[in-house]
């Protein structure tokens, strides 16, 4: 595990890079906060690049700001857990926390980010939006728009809400979505105070550096169950990722105690149950001949 994590120091690179699979990266962070990359973690830092794939978690009183490739910015506050999905699109997915989100308009052949959560989906066009996400419940603060929403997931609204500018949105798992009172839903009086302001954009100033990756703690089945009891199109990439953990014992009957949640570790955990059947009995003695031949 360790070997892994000092590789992933070693192929640091300037926050400015625009490969594909440098998809942008730390410009501000006040706090601790870590990134979960490939089987184990480093510790987030301001310039660090980020990757796809990587999964970003904060501090009870962090704030984080992130800038990527498309010119999107993502900021997050305390005890945020998000994604950015590896895949065809760029894609960030909020599983829990608070987060702000500027889109801006899209530019030549730059993937527009498509921002997720368990019960919405933003659809991308330029817009700012403040969201808080708990395990049973999302609402949305319209900062600037409009803003269209597709409802996910049980009793979702069959077609995307347009949200103008000003609007506060709520749903709750099983219903639909409906604007609320912004006086009595209390999202802009506990939203993290740099949310507030127009910080600036900051990614110039790492373009030209390369933040190494440093080393954090190796984690226990706790510290990722959540991803783990997530939705299945989040928990799949992770059985790959992360199958080694298995073969640790404390972290491998935590699994098993928890297999309903995650069944498609089954196969990882027992795969004597998936090997190949033959196709008939294997053949029994062989009976004597009455006649007395061999």
């Amino acid at each position: 595990m360790l070997r892994v994590l000092m590789l992933f120091a070693a192929i640091a690179m300037p926050l400015g890079t625009r490969a594909a699979d440098a998809p942008g990266g730390i410009t501000i962070l006040e706090g601790e906060a870590l990134i979960y990359r490939g089987a184990g973690r480093v510790r987030a830092a301001e310039g660090l690049a980020l990757a796809p794939g990587d999964i970003v978690e904060t501090a009870a009183s962090t704030f984080m700001q992130l800038e990527l490739a498309d010119r999107s910015v993502a900021q997050l506050g305390p005890a945020t857990r998000a994604f950015l999905m590896a895949s065809s699109e760029r894609s960030l997915y909020v599983l829990q926390g608070w987060a702000k989100v500027r889109l801006p308009t899209a530019e030549g052949k730059a993937v527009p980010l498509a921002v997720r959560t368990p019960l919405a989906e933003l659809q991308s066009a330029p817009c700012t939006v403040v969201l808080h996400v708990l395990p049973a419940a999302l609402t949305l603060f319209v900062e600037g728009g409009p803003v269209r929403v597709a409802e996910r997931g049980a009793g979702a609204a069959p077609a995307p809400q347009s949200l103008s500018e000003g609007v506060l949105y709520q749903r709750k798992p099983g219903a639909r979505g409906e604007t609320v009172s912004a006086a009595t839903s209390g999202l802009l009086q506990d939203m993290p105070r740099p949310f507030r302001d127009s910080l600036p954009l900051r990614a110039e100033r790492w373009r030209d550096q390369a933040v190494a990756a440093k080393a954090a703690p190796d984690f226990g089945y706790a510290d990722v169950e959540p991803w783990l009891k997530a939705e299945p199109a989040l928990r799949r990439p992770l059985v790959q990722r992360w199958k080694a953990k298995a073969r640790e014992p404390a972290f491998r009957a935590a699994l098993v105690s928890n297999l309903a949640a995650h069944p498609e570790w089954d196969p990882i955990l027992f795969p004597e149950k998936y090997l190949p059947k033959h196709a008939s009995a294997p053949a029994g003695p062989r009976r004597a001949d009455p006649g007395g031949s061999p």
